[in-house]
């Protein structure tokens, strides 16, 4: 009897391991999205670099807050808000925000919270096993079906265990850019106010109406 309950969890085990190395790339990215809409929202630090070609040309940290489709992200030299349809742009140096209603095309590059849904249609997914900083992960690309879109490539590096994204890297018109995310914390307490540019802890800024 011992021998057959052991063989029983055995195999319960291993179809389980199974299960889970035939989840395809959506499935993937679906349990991600899930996550990652969490009631309350989510928290991050973020190092982003930009390249040209393959060469690293600039890198910059910063944090993310994240609700839905919703975010704050702030960088040493600039703070954007998006409330789900307008998007503030605050450039200390010069005291000037931009309120722009940014497009989808505009949102899938500029966004942190696009790939969440725009996977789901126009991309063709593919993915590798790999390790990033101690984890295993899901390497997942998406090309775009359409011929000559841009970003024409999209790798987002998830963890196995959490199903949480560790790196986004975007192909832009020849050029990468990389974002890895760290320190992320989930039900973040967050509102829909957050999320709106606060005019009041601002004065004398210019707010620069490009709608």
């Amino acid at each position: 009897m011992k021998k057959i309950i052991t063989l029983s969890i055995a195999l319960t085990l291993t179809s389980a391991m199974v299960s889970a190395q035939k989840l395809s790339p959506k499935e993937i990215l679906d349990r991600t999205a899930e996550r990652m809409q969490t009631k309350g929202g989510i928290s991050a630090n973020f190092t982003t670099t930009t390249f040209i070609g393959t060469t690293p040309n600039e890198t910059l940290s910063g944090t993310l807050s994240m609700l839905g489709d919703k975010y704050v992200m702030t960088t040493p030299s600039m703070q954007t808000w998006f409330n789900g349809k307008e998007q503030w742009t605050l450039m200390l140096e010069n005291k000037e925000v931009n309120l722009v209603t940014p497009t989808e095309e505009e949102l899938q590059v500029s966004s942190p919270t696009a790939f969440l849904t725009m996977y789901k249609q126009g991309f063709n997914l593919s993915y590798n096993k790999s390790t990033l900083r101690g984890r295993n992960t899901w390497d997942i690309t998406l090309r775009p079906k359409k011929r000559g879109q841009e970003p024409s490539r999209i790798v987002v590096s998830i963890d196995q265990e959490t199903f949480t994204p560790m790196c986004l890297r975007i192909l832009n018109e020849g050029n990468w850019t990389r974002i890895s995310i760290t320190d992320l914390n989930f039900n973040a307490g967050l509102s829909d106010a957050k999320f709106q540019f606060p005019v009041q802890q601002y004065p004398g800024y210019e707010v620069i109406d490009m709608r």
